[in-house]
């Protein structure tokens, strides 16, 4: 009993620490965050793990509803 109380401590912790779920990309900056697509595009570029939140339908266009530039 012990041992299942413990994992289950360390995956609430993991959870709770950002190392998945819903969590992992809590950080990321989204479309509110710019004023152009270009500039959504620039920080998509540099932080991968964030593209799917500015480019919800993956065809590349990041922040449609933002002016080009």
């Amino acid at each position: 009993m012990k041992h299942i109380f413990t994992l289950f401590f360390l995956f609430a912790w993991a959870m709770l620490a950002g190392c998945g779920g819903s969590k992992q990309h809590g950080n990321c900056k989204t479309c509110k965050d710019f004023k152009t697509q270009a500039a959504a595009k620039d920080y998509a570029k540099s932080h991968k793990e964030c593209k799917h939140v500015l480019d919800h339908d993956n065809d590349g266009k990041y922040c449609e509803q933002l002016p080009a530039k």
